[in-house]
């Protein structure tokens, strides 16, 4: 998210090698940060419906899925491209094949990321139910406790697809438009693109970073 974010507001690069640095650079690293939220959802899936416990062992897996598919992505879009220094950024391709291949490297994996997010935490959420309700035919009152601790969890987890979502619907009307309508911008609808897309770092670490165990964590730090 940082580095995404990070190339995406260098800002007015030239026309020559920083113009392709920036546009590859920031392809490649906001294709990897959605891409790590599938790798969070399966395993998610694996330990709390498969009930696996070899996650840990998967890590190696994950990096070669994260940023060779990314590489790979990016390797696809660079193919017959040209990069226009286009106001701030180089990342905007010209043409309509152009911003069809822009859809294949990046909206279509996106939208196929919010998909599969949503499917498995559905899948994870609706066990956590099946296992509160187990518990409260048992009368386990700790089972009671751990189920629905858990289950705040996952809905604290399954914000990542509305997340991925919100940060880059925008984007990809905004894309439909520029590709069905490649003359005519439509200044708001920019606007909303780049600034939502630009908060997905932000959502990421206020979903995910401002829960009591972090807080508890920073306290810790700072009595230290």
């Amino acid at each position: 998210d940082m580095l995404c974010s990070f190339f995406s507001i260098v800002g007015d690069p030239s026309k020559g090698f920083f113009c392709y640095a920036q546009g590859y650079s920031t392809h490649f690293f906001c294709v990897a940060s959605f891409l790590w939220t599938t790798t969070i959802a399966f395993t998610l899936h694996r330990t709390v419906v498969k009930h696996k416990t070899d996650v840990e062992d998967l890590e190696a897996m994950f990096h070669l899925y994260v940023w060779g598919t990314s590489l790979f992505l990016t390797v696809i879009r660079s193919i017959g491209n040209d990069h226009r220094h286009l106001g701030g950024w180089c990342l905007t391709p010209t043409g309509r094949t152009r911003k069809a291949v822009q859809f294949v490297t990046f909206y279509a994996p996106l939208w196929g990321a919010i998909l599969y997010n949503g499917f498995t935490y559905y899948q994870v959420i609706r066990m956590l139910n099946n296992a509160t309700r187990m518990a409260v035919g048992m009368s386990d009152r700790a089972y009671q406790s751990d189920a629905r601790a858990d289950k705040k969890a996952m809905n604290r987890w399954g914000y990542y697809p509305l997340i991925l979502i919100g940060s880059w619907a925008f984007g990809t009307i905004n894309g439909i438009h520029d590709f069905i309508e490649p003359g005519h911008k439509i200044f708001w609808l920019s606007v909303l693109d780049v600034g939502t897309a630009a908060l997905m770092g932000l959502s990421n670490s206020i979903a995910y970073g401002l829960n009591s165990s972090v807080r508890r964590a920073i306290y810790e730090r700072l009595d230290q």
